[in-house]
């Protein structure tokens, strides 16, 4: 029998090292890949085999089709992922404002005017049409060398920290801010020039829509020529390894936290997968972006099944692909159209989203460090910045409800299971590369025992709090193997670590037998 649990297994690491984060325990200590194997291989139930649909096991893995239900799911899930971005909603309200803006002034018929608002700017409407036509190009044209300038830096960006900055810096680009003035102004030109065009009048009159332009668009360019000074900064590591930590972790909380709240939880809760257990499969290829948790414990109450979702999220996944397990309350009673169902809590992407998953957030921060760490770069200070930034990620991180979410019933048993990667998984993948890379620089080693020292503070759960203490005996380790200099700059670590150890275990510093066990040589 197949026991998903809501403590981890101690098997083969996951994402960088990988933590051992088994989630599927089976006898004789299988690893996650010969589990899936046997998971395939078992021998089909008597409705597994009289069940064609590419839910059940024993079916060969064919291409899959979706169907039309699918797909408008699909489509109303893009719609609402557009919806839920106010960025395009800030840009469409300003074309709005700007077109009625222009519809009024241009309607403006009159022989007196202010000085500064419309006398000065006399003519007949094929001339304003021809002015208003000229400012529109010449905002086209500015913008267009602008975005040209723009493109450099983010090139720059992804060359020398990480290619995954790309997405991140798009959403939070300085250019972002100036081009709604640019839609204001687009739109009250381009209504402006249409609603002249239909005047019948061809007198000389003042034109208050032509003073309302310039000032549009002057606006427009200054705030453009603000954003593109601001956007060097940019090319400050401290700038963007900041960015990285803002965008990523803080929208991190916010997600795990609204997607968890309200929902009965039991981290040690067990769901028990009988042999018998339907292979739920991925509807598409993609990563896997976000599990929809309130809408799969409502569906498997709907179906009257219990799910298990054994995938990370960020995770890669193929179509057909086996991605959970799904058991009915009564053997042999599930409906084949509940795997479908199902599968609609899975967000599948074309690429992983840095506001939802964790993980690729630690992976830029570390990219960063790891590429100043290389032989051409031998920058140890920009990766010491890179690992303070982890260490900050790292704290905040514990405080966060990870590995295995279990949603239970009222009986306590559980409803929808979904993996998750526990402190220690993000701590090994934060440390490996930059120890890999860097095990020589005290920098690196100071820097990493702070964040091994920072998890054991912060981690609640006692194998977290192990990891942590095994790094910082292996970091301990390959720092009394320095020479003396460089041992003297981690004496105060050195010092800080046991104090900490002795925090743990309930004893004063000062206790003779506090320091009988530390964590590591000194």
């Amino acid at each position: 029998m197949l026991v998903a649990q809501g403590t981890a297994y101690a098997g083969a690491p996951r994402e960088a090292s990988r933590g051992g984060a088994d989630l599927l325990v089976v006898p004789g200590g299988a690893r996650r890949s010969e589990r899936r194997r046997v998971g395939r291989d078992r021998a089909p139930s008597p409705r597994a085999a009289a069940c064609p649909c590419v839910c059940c096991v024993p079916c060969p893995p064919g291409p899959h089709f979706p169907s039309g239900r699918e797909g408008v799911r699909m489509v109303a899930r893009r719609l609402r992922r557009l919806i839920r971005d106010p960025y395009w909603l800030v840009l469409l309200a300003c074309l709005c404002i700007g077109g009625l803006l222009g519809l009024e002034l241009a309607r403006v018929q009159t022989d007196y005017a202010s000085a500064f608002f419309g006398l000065a700017w006399r003519g007949d409407p094929s001339k304003t049409r021809s002015a208003l036509t000229a400012l529109f190009g010449l905002q086209i044209t500015v913008l267009t060398v602008v975005l040209s300038l723009n493109a450099p830096v983010i090139q720059s960006a992804a060359n020398q920290y990480s290619p995954r900055l790309v997405p991140l810096y798009l959403k939070s680009a300085p250019l972002r801010r100036a081009i709604p003035l640019f839609c204001v102004s687009s739109g009250y030109i381009l209504v402006a020039g249409r609603e002249l065009g239909l005047i019948t009048d061809a007198g000389v009159r003042p034109r208050p829509v032509l003073s309302g332009a310039f000032i549009l668009v002057l606006c427009a360019l200054v705030s453009l020529v603000v954003c593109m000074i601001r956007t060097f900064r940019y090319m400050r590591v401290e700038r963007v390894l900041g960015l990285v930590q803002e965008l990523v972790v803080s929208a991190a909380e916010r997600r795990i936290r609204a997607r968890l709240i309200r929902l009965p939880l039991d981290p040690a809760a067990t769901l028990l997968l009988p042999p018998e257990a339907s292979a739920l499969t991925a509807p598409s290829s993609g990563y896997l972006t976000e599990v929809d948790l309130r809408q799969l414990t409502r569906l498997a109450r709907h179906w009257r099944v219990r799910v298990r979702i054994d995938v990370f999220v960020g995770d890669y996944v193929d179509t057909g692909e086996v991605v959970g397990w799904v058991v009915g309350e009564v053997p042999g009673s599930m409906d084949p159209r509940a795997m479908h169902s199902l599968a609609s809590a899975l967000l599948l992407t074309a690429a992983r989203e840095p506001d939802c998953d964790p993980a690729l957030g630690i992976r830029i921060l570390v990219d960063v460090a790891n590429r100043a760490l290389s032989t051409s770069a031998n920058d140890a200070y920009t990766a010491r910045q890179a690992l303070q930034q982890v260490r900050s990620v790292m704290r905040r991180l514990g405080h966060l409800p990870l590995g295995d979410w279990n949603v239970v019933d009222p009986d306590g048993q559980v409803r929808a299971s979904v993996a998750g990667m526990r402190l220690r998984d993000y701590l090994f993948m934060a440390v490996d590369g930059p120890l890999h890379h860097g095990m020589g620089s005290p920098e690196v080693l100071e820097e990493v025992l702070q964040i091994a020292l920072a998890v054991g503070l912060t981690a609640w759960d006692a194998e977290d709090r192990a990891a942590a203490h095994a790094l910082v005996a292996r970091v301990l380790a390959k720092a009394t193997a320095q020479e003396t200099p460089e041992r003297e700059r981690l004496h105060r670590r050195l010092t800080e670590s046991r104090r900490i150890r002795a925090a743990f275990e309930n004893r004063s510093p000062s206790d003779p037998g506090a320091n009988a066990g530390e964590w590591g040589p000194h």
